[in-house]
């Protein structure tokens, strides 16, 4: 499908107020993507890590138990009208593997959603180097070899504040992709980068992502494709400008390969 289409009926990146810095009860959310249409969604806040609290930027360890009860009883009350599924969204970290693997056996699903080298980096998002661009890459890449994320986030989010595509950007995007197509993880072009606007980066008054370069290099490998409302807050559900807005600005004329249905197993085993 070239450029991508219209709204999905399904998405599987959503937030909680457990993370910090989304607003809205989980509740919230499943009304508002039944109200615009959806029929399956997922919930996939920042995984907690033990001796990794980072107030703000994603739930705590002890909070986990109340977000899998959340969610578990919210696919029972609304099973008649959606269908909803457990995930979540992690980073990789070697030090962190014990538990990431755990979080591989007990959720529906997990999206690989990194946000830099280490489990708190802000600085990732200026103008940083291309060696932690490749240090980007390499993280994702290990990720995937540990067979953990179903769908990889924003996997360009490395172009945040980046002001020039470089060569180890290519390198990495190359990597990137070469690594979701051995493993058969799907891509997410992410539509939350467009809340942040448009910026001034280098010579480029652009997006901070998604990254049109990133996107005409994945399409020449073979890996499906998703879009991620990324939603923060459940009237992210309703905004259908984003589609269109990333669709017509960035990905115009990209053959890419995106999915037209996406069903993960329940693995809530009392189900």
């Amino acid at each position: 499908m070239e450029g991508g289409g219209n709204m999905q009926n399904f998405n599987y990146h959503s937030h909680t107020e457990r993370c910090g810095h989304a607003v809205g009860s989980d509740e919230a959310y499943v009304k508002e993507a039944i109200k615009n249409g959806y029929r399956y969604m997922g919930f996939s806040d920042h995984a907690p890590y033990r001796n990794g609290d980072a107030p703000g930027e994603r739930m705590r360890v002890e909070e986990l138990a109340d977000y899998v009860s959340s969610v578990r009883k919210l696919q029972h009350t609304y099973q008649d009208q959606i269908e909803i599924r457990l995930g979540m969204e992690i980073e990789y970290f070697e030090e962190q593997l014990d538990e990431l693997m755990q979080y591989k056996e007990e959720m529906d699903y997990l999206i690989l959603g990194q946000h830099g080298p280490a489990l708190y980096a802000p600085e990732f998002y200026d103008n940083h180097s291309d060696a932690d661009v490749l240090h980007y890459a390499s993280l994702i890449e290990k990720a995937c070899e540990k067979g953990l994320p179903d769908i990889i986030a924003h996997p360009d989010l490395f172009m945040f504040g980046k002001e020039v595509w470089t060569e180890a950007c290519c390198e990495a995007a190359h990597r990137i992709c070469a690594s979701a197509q051995k493993h058969g993880v799907i891509l997410e072009v992410n539509l939350n980068g467009l809340r942040y606007g448009k910026r001034k980066l280098g010579e480029e008054f652009r997006y901070t992502y998604p990254y049109r370069s990133f996107w005409e290099i994945a399409c020449t490998y073979d890996v499906d494709i998703v879009y991620g409302l990324d939603a923060h807050a459940p009237q992210k559900y309703a905004d259908q400008d984003c589609f269109a807005i990333v669709n017509q600005e960035i990905l115009y004329d990209l053959p890419l390969k995106f999915r037209n249905e996406l069903r993960f197993e329940d693995r809530n085993r009392g189900n």
